[in-house]
């Protein structure tokens, strides 16, 4: 059983980059929404056949094993911290926005969507299970809660440091900035709130806090570190 640190942040708060420099510097697996995702599609997910299958409710053969596998034949830290950077549209479309829409009749793909994310659940599971991972959203700190060897910490800033580091990183205009950063609030409090009836702000959700208005991304780094260490000393 390794250390697994879950990591939950505010867009433009600069916890992608925390949570990458602690993986860099711990030698731990990084698994963020883009890195599943890519995993996800390596192991033939979705596929129509699979699809169909998932809404069914029928197992997928070896569905788990092929994401694991995937995953074991990529980089263990991305290059690029920020998981928007990285991803595609298909699956922020997917998972971000259309899973979250009312309605009493379910789409097809809203259900893919829901088995889609019970696929992330195992896949994070295992990761507890077997391995040293710093595990980025995708409810990590809900999914391991009661695991003894995780660690949660959340990652927050005000909404002008967050308009400055995405109008700095993006090159976007401040009202720009400040819609893609209110439209990811409430899209990541919804998705832990519907799938895993938490509100994401809940400060007993986490052990660790860190203002990245008053912690530099290097001091957050050390801190998350020197949490993993310590954890898996105290785990021997």
């Amino acid at each position: 059983m390794g250390v697994v640190i879950t990591v939950s942040r505010q867009l433009g708060s600069q916890g992608s980059y925390i949570a990458t420099m602690a993986a860099q510097t711990l030698g731990f697996r990084y698994l963020d929404r883009e890195v599943l995702h890519r995993a996800a599609e390596i192991a033939g997910f979705p596929d129509p056949q699979m699809v169909r299958a998932l809404e069914e409710r029928e197992e997928v053969p070896g569905l788990l094993q092929r994401v694991f596998d995937a995953l074991g034949s990529m980089p263990a830290v991305p290059s690029v911290p920020s998981a928007t950077m990285r991803e595609g549209g298909y699956y922020a479309d997917l998972v971000n926005e259309v899973v979250y829409q009312e309605s009493v009749a379910v789409s097809n793909r809203e259900r893919a969507a829901a088995n889609y994310l019970d696929l992330v659940r195992k896949v994070i599971s295992r990761v507890a299970d077997e391995d040293n991972a710093v595990v980025v959203g995708r409810g990590g700190q809900v999914i391991l809660a009661r695991r003894r060897n995780a660690f949660h910490v959340r990652v927050f800033a005000s909404l002008e440091t967050r308009v400055r580091i995405l109008m700095a990183r993006d090159e976007l205009s401040r009202e720009a900035a400040e819609q893609d950063i209110r439209r990811s609030d409430r899209n990541r409090a919804r998705y832990l709130q519907r799938y895993h009836d938490v509100d994401w702000e809940d400060p007993r959700l986490y052990h660790l806090q860190l203002n990245t208005d008053l912690v530099p991304v290097a001091m957050g780094t050390n801190a998350i570190v020197a949490a993993a260490r310590w954890l898996a000393e105290s785990l021997r």
